[in-house]
């Protein structure tokens, strides 16, 4: 299968890239600094893009079977985020104009109505209150307005850097995992993200995942 990976420098899309060469698929690396990407392979394609500017992503997604966004953002008290949403409308409008239907993104647990604890999202709504709005307009756009884009909302707990537990991911639709953990590494993140590509149970849903 031919991947396009968008957020291929930062630490999930990095986890992202390794595991999918890793399984024998094709990759095309979508980055704005084709520097960060250190990995060498066979397989793997670096293409210098505007995630802002559809023209640079509509040859980097020729033939491609899926793209894998693990764009990522931070969040300030005082400015607004955009780049979920103003990210996920470009890529959608490029994945029309090349045909590609299948589309995964990352998001989180408890993005529109809190988590079960009260404390931890309260904190993570003070802390990281413009970047969950952000992401909540991403989930909407493509609820709304991606009939015709087969998209799987991935939504995590805290990330955490490591090595894969390789243990079998609880996933469910909805906000949080009530047995779950509260942290994920970033290796098991892409092995879910990848093991959508197996499976119909999962498209056009959004869908909390924990270990």
């Amino acid at each position: 299968m031919k991947i396009a990976i968008l957020g291929a420098t930062g630490p999930t899309g990095q986890a992202l890239l390794k595991r999918a060469l890793d399984a024998g698929h094709n990759v095309v690396a979508l980055v704005r600094n084709p520097d960060g990407i250190s990995t060498k392979h066979d397989n793997l394609q670096v293409e210098k893009t505007d995630i802002s500017k559809e023209d640079t992503m509509v040859p980097a997604l020729e033939n491609c079977d899926v793209v894998m966004s693990c764009l990522g953002a931070r969040g300030t008290f005082m400015k607004e985020v955009q780049l979920y949403s103003s990210s996920t409308r470009v890529i959608v409008s490029a994945m029309r104009k090349t045909n590609v239907k299948r589309f995964l993104c990352l998001t989180s647990w408890g993005l529109k109505h809190g988590e079960p604890r009260f404390v931890s999202w309260l904190l993570r709504s003070l802390f990281l209150k413009t970047i969950y709005a952000d992401m909540a307009r991403m989930e909407d756009y493509l609820e709304s307005e991606c009939q015709d884009i087969n998209y799987t909302v991935v939504r995590p707990p805290s990330l955490s850097n490591g090595n894969s537990t390789e243990k079998q991911i609880q996933a469910r639709e909805g906000q949080y995992v009530s047995n779950g953990g509260w942290s994920i590494p970033r290796t098991d993140v892409a092995r879910f993200m990848l093991s959508c590509l197996d499976t119909d149970k999962w498209e056009r849903k959004k869908v909390a995942i924990s270990v």
